[in-house]
């Protein structure tokens, strides 16, 4: 007879944590390779240290009380409960242990559920999980991350090629000053509550959500904020557009929100601010930079073909899932 494997889903104690540090390990193998990190992950001291304090949950799951397979996730960063990731040891039965930690993910935060929407980007092996984790109400968006590679020779022959168009009359664009930061909340709420991002990132639908992501990219909570190459664009010198810079590890600088006013869009305005970064990381930080990065969906073909006029190119596409309020 077939052996019959008895599997349980308990969260994170310090009871197993010796027996737990070979699956963590395991996974931090994998990060950059399998999950696409960019950032070295936390040693499994550090890791967890951050679960004993709160600031991540982890469930694991056990196969005849041996852990095979985790999941970890915040719930209280932003206004979003964030799926963070599932890894499993491994071969067999993935699919069925990612559902086993899913389905415990879900009774654990019911209440949560009934007030925070759910993210999950899907990297890596993850992707795997794609057509399970929609019978549990997620929904799905494709991502395509865009890489401009300082050391490709063709990327930076395009971007040195690249027409710079003149500014039609009244805008310009500046640098980073904190005296921009009120408008600049405003404009990322009116610009991003009506798109996709906002489904699973319901900060962008409030002000006050919006202020919080300003506040974190420009503390550094996202990485090192870059203030000298980010984009300010402004009409009748009044903030109407934003292109942030920042290093999100140690060689990688990272474009994390390009937005706009609507009334300002189909100008080329915002492949000006882009062009703009760029430039300036090149002629300021080109020594100490491997590239520069950024995400979109993958049916914004605008977008798309905007990166591809400056030299990036798609590196690898996700899939962004996020779970609805009250979504059963």
């Amino acid at each position: 007879m077939p052996e019959i494997l008895s599997y349980k889903v308990q969260e994170y104690t310090d009871e197993i944590k010796n027996i737990f540090r070979g699956v963590y390990n395991d996974f931090k193998s994998k990060a950059f390779s399998e999950y696409k990190f960019e950032l070295e992950p936390l040693d499994y001291e550090e890791f967890t240290a951050s679960v004993n304090e709160g600031l991540i949950k982890c469930l694991i799951l056990l196969e005849d009380e041996i852990p095979t397979a985790f999941m970890v996730y915040t719930t209280e960063i932003s206004e979003a409960l964030e799926l963070n990731m599932i890894h499993c040891i491994g071969d067999e039965k993935l699919n069925e242990k990612r559902k086993l930690l899913m389905e415990k993910f879900l009774e654990v935060n019911k209440e949560l559920l009934k007030e925070k929407v759910v993210t999950y980007p899907m990297l890596g092996s993850q992707e795997q999980f794609t057509p399970e984790i929609t019978k549990y109400g997620f929904k799905l968006i494709g991502l395509a991350v865009e890489r401009f590679e300082f050391g490709n020779i063709k990327s930076i022959e395009i971007f040195k090629a690249y027409k710079q168009r003149t500014l039609p009359e009244d805008y310009k664009i500046v640098k980073w000053d904190e005296k921009y930061s009120e408008d600049i909340i405003n404009i990322i709420n009116t610009s991003f509550k009506e798109t996709s991002d906002a489904l699973f990132d319901p900060r962008f639908l409030s002000s006050e959500g919006s202020r919080d992501i300003l506040t974190k990219i420009v503390t550094g909570i996202y990485g090192k904020f870059l203030p000298d190459c980010t984009s300010v664009l402004l009409y009748k010198d009044k903030p109407v557009g934003i292109c942030f810079a920042n290093i999100t590890a140690g060689r990688i600088a990272n474009v994390p929100i390009i937005g706009m006013g609507k009334e300002h869009c189909s100008k080329g305005l915002g492949e000006a601010m882009l062009y703009n970064t760029v430039k300036s990381l090149t002629d300021k930080h080109l020594s100490m930079l491997s590239e520069v990065n950024a995400s979109t969906e993958t049916d914004n073909y605008p977008a798309l073909k905007m990166y591809r006029r400056l030299g990036f190119k798609e590196d690898y596409y996700y899939t962004q899932a996020y779970k609805p309020i009250n979504s059963d």
